[in-house]
């Protein structure tokens, strides 16, 4: 286990230091049956640093800038010891100065970076691939990544070569350390796990299942939960081995399960899909298909709820949108419909809808009593997750896809479907009522 060693393990001091500074700042808190999972602030192991997917970094920043990247932006940011790392869809990697934007320096691949970046020890992982299936039936895609898809590490300092391992499939869903392993699950159905300091391949499993853009949730013991399409289905594994817990599978005519990255409190694991409408037996780009949003046990995989939201047109690309836990809140938008909701974890019960200027499936944050998050048509959003009750909306003319914000003090950090990354301040959003 040697060199796997590399992360410090909390005293139980430590651990509860840690919650309390989580609780102040406004993160949501777990029950005690949940492995603990802090947001360390010299790593960011998984997607959006949590089960919660709430990628708040506390502080007292409040900035305001905008950068243009040249490429349109699908990943989330990450933010680690004072620098931001995000890529886009032309394959430029950027590591920049979070007070001004200022570049600290770049990496070029040939393919997209899609991938929220992961920081472990002295490392940053991209995640390189396109969205490009070789099939036109979203719900069975059988493969995606048709150019160069790779896992890269890199130099977290200085951007310098590590390594970089080449995959059978798109890298665009986005991996995490579990027990000292990089675990991702690719564009081919595979799952691999890879000795993070070498890129050396430790395990390796097909599904026959295929992610897109969804990631890889650490569960505590050894163990993580992926999802994926064609065979439509939630798995949880070991990262030893990449045996298989259990499976909870879906309607095969279903679609957009391999796009989401599942959210958990501990005994709950939550996502959302799409399903056929009507006397459709698939779904199909164009055609009407209904969001859903999904309960599972984390213990056993059985199926707890599968609510319908709303019924509108299924996209090209993207058909799920990411969701948040916030405060006991599930707050999750909409890939078919200008909508972000609030719902009961425990029952499934939707207890507030907010209609948008767009879409929303790009994820959240929580802070201070608020989520903040983009949409489709361009606005940037302030909404109280137990009422729905909207506190401002800001119109920044660009469209916010699945590229989701981060917030660094009091400011939020978000990249958009026209290359512009931009740091706002919260308070900004919150006074504005642009719709």
């Amino acid at each position: 286990m040697g060199v796997f060693l590399r992360r410090s393990i909390l005293t139980a001091a430590a651990a509860v230091a840690v919650l309390a500074a989580a609780h102040s700042t406004g993160l949501a808190a777990f029950s005690l049956r949940w492995p603990f999972v802090h947001h360390n602030s010299h790593e960011w192991t998984q997607f959006r640093n949590g089960p919660d997917n709430n990628a708040v970094v506390p502080g007292r920043l409040e900035t305001s800038w905008r950068i243009e990247t040249g490429g349109q932006i699908s990943a989330s940011p990450t933010l680690v010891d004072g620098i931001l790392y995000i890529g886009n869809n032309v394959g430029r990697f950027y590591a920049l100065d979070p007070t001004n934007g200022h570049v600290v320096w770049t990496y070029s691949t040939q393919n997209a970076l899609m991938s929220a970046p992961i920081v472990y020890g002295d490392d940053v992982y991209l995640g390189e691939g396109d969205a490009q299936s070789m099939s036109n039936n979203p719900s069975e895609p059988i493969h995606v990544g048709q150019g160069s898809s790779s896992l890269v590490a890199l130099d977290r300092k200085t951007g310098a070569l590590r390594w970089k391992r080449t995959l059978g499939g798109s890298a665009m869903p986005t991996p995490a350390i579990v027990d000292g392993l990089l675990v991702e699950h690719n564009g081919a159905g595979w799952v691999g796990g890879f000795d993070p300091v070498t890129g050396e391949r430790r395990f390796a499993k097909h599904l026959e299942s295929v992610a897109s853009m969804s990631a890889i949730l650490p569960m505590g013991g050894g163990e993580f939960v992926t999802t994926g399409v064609g065979t439509n289905a939630v798995w949880r594994m070991n990262a030893h081995d990449g045996s298989v817990v259990w499976d909870s599978v879906f309607y095969r005519g279903s679609s957009g399960i391999g796009d989401c990255p599942p959210v958990s409190d501990g005994t709950r694991i939550m996502c959302d899909y799409v399903a056929p409408t009507g006397s459709d037996t698939s779904t199909a780009i164009g055609r009407p298909a209904t969001e859903r949003v999904f309960s599972i046990d984390a213990a056993t995989g059985k199926k707890q709820w599968d609510v319908p939201l709303e019924t509108g047109t299924l996209p090209p690309r993207n058909e799920a949108a990411i969701p948040l836990l916030a405060d006991g809140v599930l707050c999750v938008g909409s890939s078919v419909a200008p909508a972000m909701h609030g719902i009961d974890p425990a029952t499934g019960r939707v207890l507030w809808t907010v209609k948008t200027r767009g879409p929303v499936k790009s994820g959240a944050v929580y802070v201070d009593g608020l989520i903040y998050f983009g949409d489709y048509g361009g606005y940037l959003w302030a909404v109280d997750p137990h009422t729905g009750g909207v506190i401002g909306d800001e119109f920044v003319r660009t469209i916010f896809n699945v590229g989701s914000p981060i917030v660094d003090g009091k400011t939020l950090i978000i990249g958009s479907d026209s290359g512009t990354l931009f740091a706002l301040p919260l308070a900004e959003i919150r006074s504005r009522r642009d719709g």
